[in-house]
């Protein structure tokens, strides 16, 4: 069972993990991007993390389609639609419920 603290706790490591690999990342991108990456998913979950407190003790749903949002107004590039419409698009399928 997954319950809604889950959510917050995994999303808090990805953001620590993101954060551990940001140079890693962006060396990655600079092969065939501009580079970015790395920054800009920093950068993202960062501000995912500081909005959590504001949804922590709502539904699961709306705590990614909170992420979601977030990473669309933060993160530039392709980046920032794409993990943005998965977060919301997930939240949007499990709308209401604080277990999985």
């Amino acid at each position: 069972m997954i319950k809604r603290e889950d959510v917050v706790t995994w999303l808090t490591c990805y953001r620590q993990v993101l954060k551990d690999n940001k140079d890693y990342l962006t060396e990655l991108d600079s092969a065939i991007g501009d580079a970015d990456h790395g920054a800009n998913m920093d950068r993202g979950f960062n501000a995912v993390v500081a909005k959590l407190p504001s949804v922590e003790d709502k539904d699961i749903g709306t705590i990614l389609k909170t992420t979601g949002m977030t990473l669309v107004s933060t993160v530039g590039g392709a980046g920032g639609p794409l993990y943005g419409t998965f977060f919301m698009r997930a939240g949007m399928a499990i709308d209401g419920k604080t277990e999985l």
